[in-house]
């Protein structure tokens, strides 16, 4: 079975101590326990490391065991049932996560040593005084678990004939997950983003023609002798910075704006939109401000970009950003977009809509425990098909919205769309494309929909 890429160390020491696992042991508990899949994986990764004395080769370590874990969680579990016969919610929630974590430093963490994961579990399960019975559990099981994978391995069913298994056990993939996205796509097309997906996404950024040619940007960059690579020739503000593994924040230009960070796909929503100077942009769904701070750039921070955020915290977050890319024609209102009234008309309107975010796997495999039930996606889909009727109704004649997610589900996406224009003879649909996840890019829909005159 092939080993995770996704997770290479750089040489150097190992990690020794059990403080190192019991940090993304916490992590990892919280989404056990509670069943948060809202919650960001990175996020807790910093809430929990603030204030540590770490250094960066054990960060790196606990960032790849959380993630790692994440992204293989339903195949650890398979491995699990494998290799005990237990019902899985027969175990603890500290015995689930414990035994992840050790399958996976033994299948996945190519620096550690096979006895180090065995040991480092078994002695942070004392730690956490399991009893002494629970402890042998732990160690028996992982034991076996090491005398199979240095064997004939786990069996592994062939994609042709099981492909939802195969992606289960190959790529940590639920099987709700797959069977919705084979019925929407050509088998091998699931099959290549189940490939890309097991590879952390590389830094992605967007040049900030507001205070920085790319030029200027390129040189400061190279003179650091770090590479850059175009994403695609139309779309030169996109760069990726692939050999970048510290805070964004060290890179030149950060403080002073020049960049801001955002996925390949994400950058071309604000382009299909096609701003020109002068004109009233509606962002009914601003923060961060990704999107809208592009749209700032495209239109020469000349018109009004009016942009609705409901959290005061993420309307704090946006306003970081309009100060730190130099921003001054948006408008930013807390509120919430469906109850949030105006008189106005905009020349165009951006409904970038909350969703599953499947599309960002990537960069968030904690996404993945979503779906380790069939999924309902109704809710969600009510909310987008909300959002989109909002901004169409503040959309001037002859005006353009775009509807955009981070999905790769079609209900989120194609579906929702045309329930929509089934409802509207005054709309037209422009364009319509869905990317799908890439080594180098997010899944991402974008719908142009234009209102008749």
């Amino acid at each position: 079975m092939p080993q995770d890429r996704s997770v290479g160390l750089k040489k150097g020491r190992e990690p020794d101590g059990l403080q190192i696992r019991r940090i993304a042991f916490d992590v990892l508990l919280c989404f056990e326990k509670s069943g948060a899949t809202r919650l960001k994986a990175d996020a807790g990764l910093e809430a929990r490391v603030a204030g540590l004395a770490l250094s960066a080769q054990e960060r790196g370590f606990v960032h790849a065991l959380v993630m790692g874990c994440l992204r293989h969680w339903c195949r650890l579990d398979d491995w699990i049932l494998q290799l005990s016969q237990r019902k899985l919610k027969s175990l603890q929630p500290a015995v689930r996560v414990l035994l992840r974590m050790g399958l996976f430093q033994l299948y996945g963490l190519r620096q550690v040593p096979p006895y180090a994961a065995l040991d480092t579990t078994v002695s942070l399960a004392r730690l956490l005084k399991l009893p002494p019975k629970v402890v042998g559990f732990l160690n028996a099981l992982l034991r076996e678990a090491q005398r199979r994978l240095e064997g004939e391995g786990f069996t592994v069913p062939n994609f042709e004939t099981e492909p939802v298994r195969h992606l289960l056990l190959v790529y940590g993939w639920p099987e709700a997950l797959s069977e919705m996205l084979l019925k929407a796509y050509a088998s091998s097309e699931v099959l290549n983003m189940a490939e890309a997906a097991q590879h952390p996404a590389p830094l992605a950024l967007r040049v900030n023609t507001l205070k920085c040619s790319l030029e200027a940007f390129r040189q400061a960059v190279e003179q650091q002798g770090l590479r850059l690579e175009v994403v695609q020739p139309d779309l030169a503000e996109a760069l990726l910075v692939p050999d970048w593994s510290g805070p964004v924040q060290a890179l030149p230009g950060y403080d002073e704006g020049w960049f801001y960070v955002q996925d390949p796909a994400s950058i071309q929503v604000a382009r299909d939109i096609g701003p020109n100077p002068g004109e009233r942009v509606l962002d009914l769904c601003a923060a961060p401000g990704s999107k809208t701070t592009h749209l700032a750039a495209l239109m020469e921070n000349t018109g009004t970009i009016t942009a609705i955020e409901p959290k005061l915290q993420r309307l704090g977050l946006l306003s970081e950003n309009l100060q730190r890319l130099g921003v001054t024609n948006v408008q930013a209102v807390q509120a919430d977009a469906l109850q949030w009234t105006t008189d106005d008309l905009y020349d165009r309107v951006l409904v970038d809509a909350p969703c599953s975010g499947s599309g960002t796997l990537r960069r968030h495999p904690e996404i993945l425990l979503q779906f380790r039930k069939p999924a309902s996606l109704e809710e969600a889909t009510a909310l987008q098909l909300a959002l989109l009727e909002k901004g169409f109704y503040c959309l001037k004649p002859g005006g353009v919205l775009v509807y955009s997610t981070c999905s790769i589900l079609p209900a989120e996406n194609r579906e929702l769309i045309q329930r929509f224009l089934a409802q509207h003879t005054d709309a037209s649909l422009e364009m319509e494309r869905q990317s799908l996840i890439t080594p180098v890019s997010d899944g991402f829909y974008v719908a142009r929909i234009q209102k008749h005159l």
